[in-house]
């Protein structure tokens, strides 16, 4: 007769857990280069612009790589605030690596999104999005671009090829909607020379993303530049 006490107090226990963060949620806002953090194009570890988050944790591994705010379409792309900035993730040679890690101010209630807008012009090394679930950091879901493919993995559902077609300005804008404790649904809409839209679901709360680049050749057209993070007030 123990198992099923022992059963119920860990489901009491989940509930106890994950009741309190479901109910609190993230301070909805958004954040941009043009946010008075960034004054002179700084973008450091710690700085916290906008709202609904919590200061940038910013990591290397290697020389010629690292993160700037500025104007994107030098590199093919275009993702700009009318003031003309982005974030840019740069790795310009083999064996470099760049993450941008950036948690929400507490993890997405039920109802609540988050959203960003990517620009991606070459394909080769790795660049992408992690999203990550609150209390492991494990990867819940992840869209990479490399080897001349946009990939989803690591989701609950929706996992694969996005389709293969190049387009030079392409912008992807990827949205996370936390639906209960148990998981979400996420949304990539594609625009900038090819239109498509694909969808699926993640499991866990999320907590947080990372941007990163990965093992590209030199030039510009490599760089991942992103834009207009946004957390969303809940949804009914």
């Amino acid at each position: 007769m123990r198992k099923p006490v022992r059963i119920l107090y860990s489901a009491l226990w989940l509930v106890a857990f994950f009741l309190p963060v479901l109910l609190r949620g993230a301070t909805p806002g958004t954040d941009t280069p043009d946010s008075p953090e960034y004054v002179g194009g700084k973008w450091e570890s710690g700085l916290n612009g906008g709202k609904g988050f919590l200061g940038w944790n910013l990591v290397t591994t290697g020389p010629n790589c690292g993160f700037r705010i500025g104007d994107s379409t030098p590199s093919g792309m275009a993702v700009n605030t009318d003031r003309g900035n982005a974030f840019g993730l740069y790795t310009h040679g083999k064996g470099n690596t760049v993450d941008a890690y950036r948690s929400f101010d507490s993890p997405l209630e039920s109802g609540q999104s988050f959203q960003v807008e990517m620009a991606v012009n070459w394909r080769n090394g790795q660049k992408g999005i992690d999203l990550r679930r609150v209390g492991d950091n494990e990867v819940i879901f992840n869209f990479n671009v490399g080897a001349d493919d946009y990939v989803v993995h690591h989701a609950a559902s929706g996992n694969g090829s996005l389709g293969k077609e190049y387009a030079s300005k392409t912008v992807f804008t990827v949205r996370f909607t936390q639906k209960d404790a148990l998981g979400g649904v996420w949304k990539i809409t594609r625009s900038g020379g090819v239109s498509s839209v694909a969808e699926g679901t993640y499991q866990g709360i999320a907590g947080g993303v990372k941007f990163y680049v990965m093992d590209t050749d030199s030039g510009v057209e490599n760089e991942l530049w992103f834009n207009r993070l946004t957390v969303s007030a809940k949804q009914k």
